[in-house]
This record gives C-alpha cells, structure tokens and sequence, in this order.
C-alpha cells in the first residue's frame, strides 16, 4: 500500500451562479430566492448543475420554523444560530453533514495490496498475488449516513461503499413505504407530497427478477433532493430539483419508493453491516472467516447478485471522518479530509 493517496474531498467550482424559479413548498410563506450554481469541469451536463436557496434577513420566528422544518427530522441538527443582522441560505438549516458535504466531489482511490496481507480460501485464487483495494463513496452510502446521524446525534460519519441488496433490505427494514410507483409512471402521485428527511429509492429489475438498487436521495422539500449523484470522481454532492432527478433516472424504466424513517430505526455503524466481520457478509461468503485480518472491520466487498461469482467480488475501505463547524456553526469537513486520506500503516 502507498505511504500516500490521491483519495480525498475537492469543493465544486462555481463557474457561473444565476436566479432559476424553484420554490420551496415548506417556505412558501417566507421570501426566497433560487439560485444555480454550474460547475463546468463535470463532464456530463446533467452534473454540472446545483442549487441553493436564499432567505436573506429573517426574523426569529422564521428561523425557528426553518430549523424545525429543515432538520428537525434529524436528532442531528443545525447548530447556526439567529443573527437578526445575517442573511440566511436553506443550508443553514440542514442537518450538520448534509451542510459538511453538500458543494463537493469525492476522489476515489485505489490500491494494491498483497494477498499474503489478505485473505485466502474462496474469496482469493491461490493465483492471485495482488489485491485491488478501493476507497469509494456513493450514493447510498452517503444517504445511510444522513439517515444514521438522524437517529443518532453522537453517529461519526464513515466514508464506505457497500452491496446494494443488503442496503435496500436494511433502509426498507427501517422505513415505512409512503408509495411505490410501479412502471410506467411519473413522479410524484399527484396529491402525495414528500417530507424533509423522506428517503427516495430508485431501482430496477433485471430480465431475471433479481432488483437492483441504482440510487438513493434525500427529500429537502418536496420536489428537492439532496444527493451524491454517482459513484466516481467527477459525481457532484449537491442540492437538485425533480427534473434533474427524473432526467437521469427515467420513470418506466426505473422504479421510485418514497420511504420515512421508523421513529425508533435502528441504523448500526456500517462496519456492524457492510464489513467483512459482519453477520451478513459471512452467511453468505462463509470463506472470510478462513483467514481473518486485523482489519476486516474496515473492509467491504461487493458482488453480482445474480451470479454471486467470487470473481465479481470488488474490495473497499471503510474508514471514519471527523467534521468540524465553521464560525457560523455550519457543519464542515474537517481540513485533513482536503488530503490525502489513506496513509500507510
């Protein structure tokens, strides 16, 4: 393994702002204003753009009832305060690691490792000398740890990447089905509106019946979603409308699940779920107990459900971050998280 890796956060560049017309419908009774921020390194046009929304001056009441509305479905909540002199923007009343994340990109990296340093058995051909290892953030992981530090304010967020199966059992476990859209349709029901902190799963199914979870958002405001767009480097961690949501993933040939947290969800630290020492993980590949690492908390694997190939297996870190606040009480990344982030042991 390097001493050093290129994985770590980059902050997405404002190449041009502008007024676009969306409106919160929670906010409806105070003044706002919409903005778009395009950043123009992303490759795909579809990523390039982002929101945000503007208050400006409010009084104290409006504050309280943006704070209540906007992160007051998370036990982890915004920690800014009222200043009748600031101008206030939606991020000010998210929770704490949306506001840490929202405007950034994710590098991924890769590493090799030997295998003498790994595993054997099943999981490793006894021909294969090197093991690729990666660093990933995607879109479910980032929701799982929104969601997690909204039933638990103490939650130290981790940066994973982790099997879709066992994710969309876990969120399903733990949330009511407010509706499912079954193809065609559009979205949303009319009449149906989402609430902040609602969790939108997006799947599909494969000609065989096997279901694939392909993305997951969070409701800011109805018709608002937070996400990670993707899974690799160029993928922004933004605010987005319902169009753009749709434009990528097509109602009719993928299928919506609007969801709400139990009040009393159990979410685990992910490395009780995804990791190699999990319950989950070796009732089904049974070999990564043959030869365990120090480190199997802090690894997770991936695979084709359908095949369930030892071949289709992918390898990845699981590792915590630290967040900070800056001198408004916004939740931020820490400034190590601006480095590189693996370094060797």
């Amino acid at each position: 393994m390097p001493k050093t890796s290129r994985a770590e956060f980059v902050t997405l560049k404002k190449d041009q702002t502008q007024s676009c017309s969306f409106q919160l419908f929670e906010a409806r009774k105070i003044k706002h204003q919409c903005q778009v921020t395009k950043d123009q390194s992303s490759p795909l046009e579809v990523w390039q753009n982002r929101l945000s929304f503007n208050f400006g001056q409010i009084s104290e009441s409006d504050f309280i009832f943006l704070k209540n509305t906007y992160s007051g479905w998370s036990k982890s909540q915004t920690s800014v305060e009222y200043n009748p002199n600031k101008s206030y923007q939606l991020l000010d009343f998210l929770p704490p690691l949306i506001q840490a994340l929202n405007g950034h990109r994710f590098i991924p990296e890769e590493t090799v490792q030997s295998t003498e340093d790994s595993y054997g058995g099943e999981l490793l051909s006894s021909l294969q000398t090197e093991l690729k290892k990666y660093l990933y953030l995607n879109c479910w992981g980032l929701v799982y740890e929104v969601l997690r530090a909204a039933v638990n304010s103490q939650a130290q967020p981790s940066i994973f990447m982790a099997q879709g199966s066992i994710m969309l059992e876990q969120i399903r476990k733990n949330s009511a089905q407010l509706l499912t859209l079954q193809e065609p349709s559009e979205f949303p029901i009319p009449g149906v509106l989402s609430n902040p902190g609602d969790i939108i799963l997006i799947s599909h199914k494969s000609l065989t019946g096997f279901e694939y979870l392909d993305h997951m958002v969070i409701v800011i405001d109805d018709g608002i979603y937070f996400e990670k767009a993707g899974t690799g480097e160029d993928v922004p961690i933004r605010i987005i409308d319902q169009e753009t949501l749709l434009r990528i993933w097509q109602p009719g040939i993928f299928r919506y699940e609007l969801r709400r947290l139990h009040q009393n969800a159990v979410l685990p630290h992910p490395k009780e779920i995804f990791s190699l020492d999990s319950l989950e993980i070796k009732s089904q590949f049974l070999s990564v107990d043959e030869r365990p690492l120090n480190t199997t908390k802090n690894t997770t694997i991936t695979w084709d459900i359908e095949s369930k190939s030892l071949s289709s297996i992918s390898w990845f870190y699981l590792i915590d971050i630290s967040l900070s606040r800056d001198s408004t009480g916004k939740g931020r990344l820490a400034q190590e998280l601006y480095q590189p982030l693996l370094t060797d042991n």
